[in-house]
């Protein structure tokens, strides 16, 4: 049974993500009726929309990670039955916790990089590291929820649980 923190935290991911992905089509739409049709681009779109993606992939990691939702590839898995595949899953939960920690890791230092150096962005002006700084807190979110998935180990062995 979910509480209600992991509830609000899943609704306000979704809600990030799933406006985010509507403002990209949205900009990419409007973009192409004002090229196409009144001759006019749309200046500095595409910064924009490559700032959206950021935020649609990784606003999603974290629900994704929750979730058990990677993507997986299954050949050994069917082999595996009982304690194994609650030991299996165990282990890929640890590495995906290390693997997120050191994607966030690294995106903390890109962030620090750009905020020292004040990068911008191209056409707009805008300042580059506080996405970076949003990016890295979204995915040592990701890891601190699959380390939670790990300490609980309870989730692990669920038939449904993991990547399909």
């Amino acid at each position: 049974m979910r509480i209600g923190a992991e509830r609000l935290l899943e609704r306000a991911l979704a809600a990030v993500t799933a406006a985010a992905l509507a403002l990209m089509m949205v900009l990419t739409f409007v973009e192409v009726v004002a090229r196409y049709f009144l001759a006019t681009p749309l200046s500095g779109a595409e910064e924009v929309k490559s700032f959206l993606l950021g935020i649609t992939i990784f606003s999603a990691l974290p629900l994704v990670t929750w979730q058990q939702r990677h993507i997986a590839v299954r050949s050994l898995a069917a082999l595996l039955k009982g304690r194994a595949v609650v030991i299996q899953r165990r282990i890929v939960a640890a590495g995906t916790a290390l693997g997120l920690a050191f994607v966030a890791f690294l995106l903390a230092g890109q962030a620090r990089a750009m905020a020292s150096d004040g990068t911008l962005t191209t056409y707009l002006d805008l300042p580059e590291a506080p996405f970076a700084v949003l990016f890295a807190a979204l995915a040592a979110l990701a890891a601190v929820l699959a380390v939670v998935l790990l300490v609980r180990g309870g989730d692990l062995a669920a038939p449904n649980a993991g990547p399909e």
